[in-house]
């Protein structure tokens, strides 16, 4: 009788097919199909390739993991951990682990099952890993003092590196210069030269080890900088081959990051204005999310054509900035003598970001369809004074307590940008405002489909308003009536409505949200307060009401 070992190499793959065909969708099965990898050594080398054909390394700062109970919150019913390689494989301290996406080529969901990084390395999949992720949980303290930050990069280094160096003193640097930095002594430049010289060891023993990592991700509150320093090498490493690269901590970077194959970017750093960034080649790139904390943003960080003095991002179809709540001329001196080419964006996210007329005139092309501008109405109107025709899709997003100088012009520049607005499909204007200003009442905005109001206002008021938005199809609104008898006069006053108003309106709402912040109805469902019931009689008033939303 034939062994399990020597069924013919056709008849395996058939069986773990059959096996492994069940597992979509339930990680239950998927288990079982993993066990079957320990039947022998003919079929863990079949299966592997068939159960892992795609794997993450997963880095979590052990520190600033809260509690086990929060742990596994974050897995949902199909991601489960896994101690199936057995008790020699249980997760080192750092919690690094890779991810299954098994069944995700056949067009279903992938199943994501997360295990230990040795596992990688005893079946052999170091070339199967695709991705590197660092993250952290959220401590409920924000405060992650020195100690910690440092701590938390040693357990990490020791857990991905030590074994690649075959140092047993891999940490011993660190440890010598951090008890230099602890008890307030002059930092020993020998000692953090050391530390330096390990991380680019380190790094480049695991990019020879695994070779085909194609996205970075780095997602952390406050990396101790040896960390940084060890994320930026790891990136400055696989240039050649990113395609995707998010950097979401303080970093500077050293080094001139080309990265000529990137697809998607996102940058979102917390640099001084003398920190370095990366050089970064425009061409690739189809994804582009940029914010800097404290410095404006402008477009050093892009490689320049010399001959043209054109910045080409040539393959851009998403572009994210957010800068800081600036003067409009700040930071972007560079635009003066470049050309920006944007010949297939088609959706721009800005926030608090103010653009030349040079650069909106390259940004608002034929191909955009999704615009959204929040902070500054003065720098949406200049934005906007840009033909607008072949958007379908426009957010314009104020914000008073950012903007106070701008409450005077708010009106008359809204009133500009929205009467012009009569191709786009949908047109959504939403004001965060502390309070209601009578100046509101003189808005005309005849082609706005959706309106979000950040402040309380009486019905009267709104009415008005909405008279003045004759295709408005979407109305969302906060009350903020702590107040009882301002509570009790607005619900006398819906109750009695065909008293006020005989006639109903001819407005086009269809969709009502009410955020209700009111102590006074907290114990009671809001549709089934007084308050609440009065409400429905908008929908006389309104005669296209369909939906009607109170929330507390």
């Amino acid at each position: 009788m034939k062994t399990y070992n020597n069924l013919p190499t056709l008849v395996t793959a058939k069986i773990l097919a059959f096996a492994f065909s069940g597992a979509d969708g339930d990680i239950a099965i998927w288990k079982q199909a993993l066990s079957l990898l320990s039947v022998c050594h003919g079929w863990r080398v079949q299966g592997v390739n068939t159960l892992y054909r795609y794997a993450i390394v997963k880095v979590v700062d052990p520190n600033l993991i809260m509690d086990d109970s929060e742990e596994e919150s974050d897995y949902s019913d199909e991601e489960a951990v896994t101690d199936s390689g057995g008790s020699d494989w249980e997760s080192v301290s750092s919690s690094i682990n890779c991810i299954s996406d098994a069944f995700a080529l056949d067009g279903g969901d992938p199943i994501r099952v997360y295990t230990n990084i040795k596992l990688i390395e005893k079946l052999g999949l170091e070339s199967m890993v695709k991705q590197l992720l660092f993250s952290e949980k959220q401590p409920q303290v924000l405060t992650i003092n020195e100690f910690d930050s440092m701590g938390a990069f040693i357990s990490i280094l020791e857990a991905l590196f030590q074994d690649l160096l075959g140092n047993d003193k891999l940490t011993e640097p660190f440890n010598e210069w951090f008890d230099l930095e602890y008890m307030d002594a002059v930092s020993d430049n020998q000692a953090e030269g050391e530390c330096y010289a390990v991380i680019k060891a380190a790094t480049d023993a695991f990019i020879n080890k695994y070779p085909n990592i194609s996205s970075i991700n780095a997602v952390m509150i406050n990396p101790h900088e040896f960390m940084q320093k060890m994320i930026v090498e790891l990136a400055v490493g696989y240039d050649k081959q990113l395609t995707k690269f998010v950097c979401a901590m303080p970093a500077t970077f050293s080094y001139t990051l080309l990265a000529p194959n990137l697809a998607d970017l996102d940058l979102r750093l917390g640099c001084s204005i003398d920190d370095n960034l990366p050089t970064i080649c425009p061409g690739s790139l189809r994804t582009i999310q940029f914010m800097l904390d404290d410095q404006p943003f402008n477009w050093d960080v892009f490689r320049v054509d010399k001959k043209s003095k054109t910045i080409a991002f040539d393959n851009l179809v998403y572009l994210s900035l957010t800068g800081t709540i600036q003067d409009s001329d700040a930071g972007n001196e560079i635009t003066n003598n470049l050309n920006l080419s944007f010949p297939k964006l088609e959706r721009l996210f800005l926030e608090n970001i103010s653009l030349t007329t040079n650069e909106a005139l390259a940004m608002i092309g034929h191909r955009l369809k999704w615009l959204y501008c929040e902070g500054s109405i003065i720098a949406a109107s200049q934005l906007c004074k840009q033909p607008l025709r072949d958007l379908d899709t426009l957010f314009l997003i104020w914000v008073e307590e950012e903007y106070p100088d701008e409450v005077d012009d708010f009106v008359f520049l809204a009133n500009e940008i929205f009467n012009k607005t009569d191709d786009i499909k949908y047109v959504h204007c939403e004001i965060r405002a502390a309070n209601f200003d009578d100046s509101m009442l003189g808005i005309y905005w005849p082609y706005l489909t959706h309106l979000s109001l950040g402040f309380t206002i009486l019905f009267e008021d709104l009415f008005e308003i909405v008279q003045n938005v004759p295709n408005l199809l979407e109305l969302n609104m906060v009350i903020d009536y702590h107040d009882v008898n301002v509570i009790t006069e607005a619900t006398e006053f819906l109750t009695n409505i065909k008293k006020h108003y005989p006639t109903p309106s001819s407005s086009k709402i269809e969709t009502l949200r009410i955020v209700i912040e009111c102590a006074t109805l907290c114990s009671n469902p809001c549709c089934q307060s007084p308050f609440g019931k009065a409400v429905q009689n908008l929908r006389w008033y309104w005669p296209h009401l369909k939906n009607i939303d109170i929330q507390n």
